[in-house]
């Protein structure tokens, strides 16, 4: 016999209620809600556990749910999640405590929204183990993005990281919750400590970086990008967002800088171009030209095109900055 061992409080926490000491209360909510594991379940209650005893599952059903487990996160990683949750299920019905694969369905569920599949599986997944801090994170994103209920979410987080104080993903949530209250120094902390635990998370350095340019330091924002690009990595599918959200916020950056900086850029090309014509000889006209591909600037040498000047061929449909 196998044996989970839980406090009575989560126990009646999962279900938002009030605990209860009562010993056929207690019995009755186990049975009920743990009804997905191998039959039958023994319950007993030791002070302030529940200590529940079920069968093991056979070595060869073990063996085969790890093997569907990990077809199915392939599966996932490719955004093929309605392969990969039928996959999962079918792992689980052989090895129903394989906490891996119920976390994983739950997350395959979220990515559907099946906002009420994944939050059964998450509760399940925490009723078998609800020590494990990744899980308190998944379902906390899940009542914060899918429910709509930020202060659930924050409790949450704050349980995973009482577990594990440098869990990425926990710190980077509870960050951009905190910006939204408009705690922005106080967000940007909880974000580079999140970057600091695990250097390839993306997600931390893209919330970092919004929070710059929300607070208009743009030059703060490019940092952040820049040491986002040089050594977060593409996780999986659900990367593939956020790298493409960084270009786009990195373009907008830079379009606001050259617009910032725009009186004393041309202070700059102004004392190039006379420093080249001073150089070379010959002066430079600049003339505006309607390219039909992607170019930007054309130079032309006097020497070489037989002129007196140098000219400089800009696009005309680029604004002024």
């Amino acid at each position: 016999m196998q044996t989970i061992r839980i406090k009575v409080a989560d126990l009646f926490a999962f279900e938002g209620m009030t605990p209860s000491d009562d010993l056929t209360a207690i019995s009755v909510l186990v049975v009920k809600k743990y009804g997905f594991l191998p039959q039958p379940i023994v319950v007993q209650v030791e002070g302030d556990e529940v200590v529940i005893q079920y069968p093991e599952e056979s070595t060869a059903n073990q063996t085969e749910a790890a093997r569907l487990a990990e077809r199915a996160g392939k599966r996932a990683a490719e955004g093929n999640y309605e392969k990969a949750i039928g996959i999962l299920k079918r792992a689980l019905e052989l090895q129903p405590t394989l906490n891996t694969a119920r976390r994983d369905l739950a997350m395959a569920y979220v990515e559907i929204d099946d906002v009420e599949n994944a939050t059964n599986h998450l509760i399940e997944v925490l009723r078998l183990n609800p020590g494990d801090a990744w899980n308190w994170v998944v379902l906390a994103n899940l009542y914060i993005q899918k429910n709509h209920d930020k202060e659930t979410g924050e409790k949450f987080l704050r349980k995973a990281l009482e577990l594990a104080p440098n869990d990425a993903w926990a710190l980077n949530s509870l960050a951009a919750l905190t910006h939204e209250k408009g705690k922005s120094d106080e967000a940007i902390c909880l974000f580079e400590k999140a970057i600091k635990s695990k250097p390839e998370f993306a997600n931390a350095y893209y919330g970092e970086a919004i929070v710059h340019d929300s607070a208009r330091k743009p030059e703060a924002a490019v940092e952040t990008l820049n040491r986002m690009f040089a050594q977060a990595r593409m996780q999986d599918a659900r990367s593939k967002p956020v790298f493409d959200g960084a270009r786009q916020l990195f373009a907008k950056l830079q379009a606001d800088l050259a617009e910032r900086n725009q009186s004393e850029a041309f202070k700059v090309v102004q004392n190039l171009k006379a420093q080249m014509e001073s150089l070379s000889g010959y002066p430079i006209r600049i003339q505006e030209e309607n390219f039909e591909s992607k170019i930007g600037a054309t130079i032309q040498m006097a020497w070489k095109h037989q002129r007196d000047f140098h000219l400089v061929k800009i696009r005309s449909d680029y604004p002024p900055h």
